[in-house]
């Protein structure tokens, strides 16, 4: 059996890649034949994935295909994210494939939510079946479309779980921080005052972490003019690289949902600064309101909270973990809904 995956996947962003290896995954444990839309075409190979540039292909004789996450219930999309819809529309339509968008949200709106033209015409059409959410408010939003609507917590809470990470192993007494910040005025002189604190401070190193791949033509995140023992630079390059060095650290600075959200799954602290609607959505859900500073605080409030260990090292223990693992066993239900379409695709066969 053959099930096309469809999302942003050619752009090398570590949220959207890590989600559509993680259901092609899945999809391969239970004997189906996974196809992605349009996934790096080394990370494919690795993982032993097939992919596709061409619609046509992705949808030739597969029996359903999935969005496999993302935010797309969010206001603002540009142009081509919307011409994306469009050709979703179309094909789709056109091969009479049947849709269903697993672990989607926006950012907290729920039905007040203003989609643009193309994704307002495939929620309300007869391809697009039932969703599952990620944030319960979106439920609201995909029952104005008349669909079925299911909730279950973001599907990458179980990252742990399912790339195996173990947990972290304190070697020594240095502190680490994951920054991830975007390159503007602002976070530069955040970046300086960091530089700053680093070398002052030689037991706290400082990780800028860069979230698309090296051949990605996405640019927007702050790298350090340069590094040193305390100013280091992570590129994401692979999923499990990426968790690997995520579970290593002490705290998480992003404005990124899904690094901070697979960190926080891993145990480690997630702050969002000046993030966006869907990490504040999150933390949010979580009571986690006291870790979304905003884009004021950049200059002032964060180099003062990262100058002193204790406040770094104290993080985690703001966070309610019985809440988040909670949330990590309800967020299985994504898979188990996908296992359901696909006993119910093979049931048709017989």
């Amino acid at each position: 059996m053959k099930v096309a995956i469809w999302g942003s996947y050619n752009y090398g962003n570590y949220g959207d890649d890590i989600m559509a290896i993680q259901f092609a995954k899945y999809f391969k444990s239970i004997d189906v034949i996974p196809v992605v839309y349009r996934l790096n075409k080394q990370l494919a190979k690795r993982y032993k994935i097939q992919t596709t540039d061409s619609l046509n292909e992705l949808f030739q004789d597969a029996e359903f295909c999935i969005i496999g996450g993302g935010g797309f219930l969010v206001e603002n999309f540009s142009a081509p994210f919307e011409e994306d819809f469009r050709q979703l529309q179309i094909v789709s339509t056109q091969k009479n494939c049947p849709v269903y968008p697993i672990s989607i949200g926006g950012e907290g709106l729920g039905k007040n939510t203003s989609l643009s033209y193309w994704r307002q015409k495939f929620f309300q059409g007869e391809t697009c079946k039932s969703c599952s959410v990620r944030l319960e408010s979106d439920k609201a939003l995909i029952n104005h479309f008349g669909k079925e609507v299911f909730y279950y917590p973001d599907v990458l809470l179980a990252v742990s779980e399912f790339w195996q990470i173990p947990s972290k192993i304190t070697q020594n007494n240095t502190i680490h921080v994951g920054i991830n910040i975007p390159n503007t005025i602002q976070c530069k002189w955040l970046a300086f005052q960091l530089g700053v604190i680093a070398s002052i401070r030689r037991d706290i190193v400082f990780h800028f972490i860069k979230t698309y791949l090296p051949s990605s033509p996405i640019n927007t995140e702050l790298r350090p003019k340069q590094v040193s023992n305390n100013i280091k630079y992570h590129v994401y390059t692979d999923p499990l690289l990426t968790l690997q060095f995520l579970a290593s650290l002490d705290l998480v600075v992003s404005y990124k949902l899904h690094l901070g959200l697979t960190a926080l799954a891993l145990g480690v602290p997630f702050y969002s600064l000046g993030g966006s609607g869907k990490a504040k959505a999150f933390l949010n859900s979580i009571g986690a309101d006291f870790a979304v500073w905003n884009p004021g605080d950049k200059r002032f409030k964060l180099a003062a909270f990262l100058s002193n260990p204790q406040n770094i090292l104290q993080a985690k223990n703001k966070f309610n973990f019985t809440i988040i693992d909670k949330l990590t066993v309800e967020s299985r239900g994504h898979l188990e809904l996908l296992n359901k379409l696909v006993k119910n695709v093979s049931s048709s066969f017989r």
